[in-house]
């Protein structure tokens, strides 16, 4: 599942500005993506929701439009949480290498692209709709079936609140890595390629030459 990638998928960049996507490149990525989203969307939601509660009791705002706000807001939250931290994420230096986007899908004459708001959405938005598609396929296979075996052999609600609250958290997790791993990186998205490059390289066409980032 998690396979090293073909270099010859990225061949057109030389030996020494292409870092090889393995697994633990996925992983750092993932946690360095991951756990801001989840700790900032968490923080947000605890305050909405103290608020949306207060308005309705303060008869602001009627149930009809509190309920349904606290039904989805954890997950509206989490995707616009996403977005930002995913647009930190394709600026950040990590220890040994960094995120690039490069134009003409890698090939020859490609240039370095600077991760503008609308590069991130059409990164946001491959990992965004893969994510809810694994997470669909997880939570019916295995999730669903293993809370219901829960419930079944043990009666306490809170057992079985806490089982589904941990696969929930490890569906999350792991739809999240896969996701970032397989379809983000050395990926094509929208005409440009996702790839890693050596942290403090600068050529990407050519290896005596300075790479100019492109802001079209």
């Amino acid at each position: 599942m998690f396979e090293a990638r073909s270099p010859a998928a990225t061949s057109a960049l030389p030996d020494s500005n292409y870092v090889q996507p393995n697994f633990g490149h996925g992983l750092r990525i993932w946690w360095a993506f991951y756990w801001p989203t989840t700790l900032i969307a968490g923080f947000l939601l605890i305050v909405l929701d103290f608020w949306l509660r207060k308005l309705y009791e303060d008869l602001v705002l009627p149930a009809s439009v509190v309920g349904p706000m606290l039904k989805f807001d954890g997950y509206v939250l989490s995707y616009v949480v996403a977005f930002f931290v995913m647009y930190y994420i394709l600026r950040k230096n990590f220890r040994h290498f960094r995120i690039g986007l490069l134009s003409n899908r890698g090939g020859e004459g490609a240039q370095l692209l600077t991760p503008t708001f609308g590069r991130t959405l059409r990164v946001w938005w491959t990992y965004s709709w893969r994510t809810l598609l694994y997470t669909a396929i997880v939570w019916i296979a295995a999730v669903l079936p293993l809370s219901a075996f829960a419930r079944v052999f043990n009666s306490s609600p809170l057992f079985t609140t806490i089982i589904e609250g941990l696969l929930t958290l490890s569906v999350s997790a792991a739809v999240g890595l896969y996701a970032i791993y397989s379809n983000i990186l050395d990926e094509d998205i929208a005409g440009f390629r996702v790839c890693l490059l050596p942290r403090k390289s600068e050529s990407i066409s050519q290896p005596a030459g300075a790479a100019t980032p492109v802001n079209t």
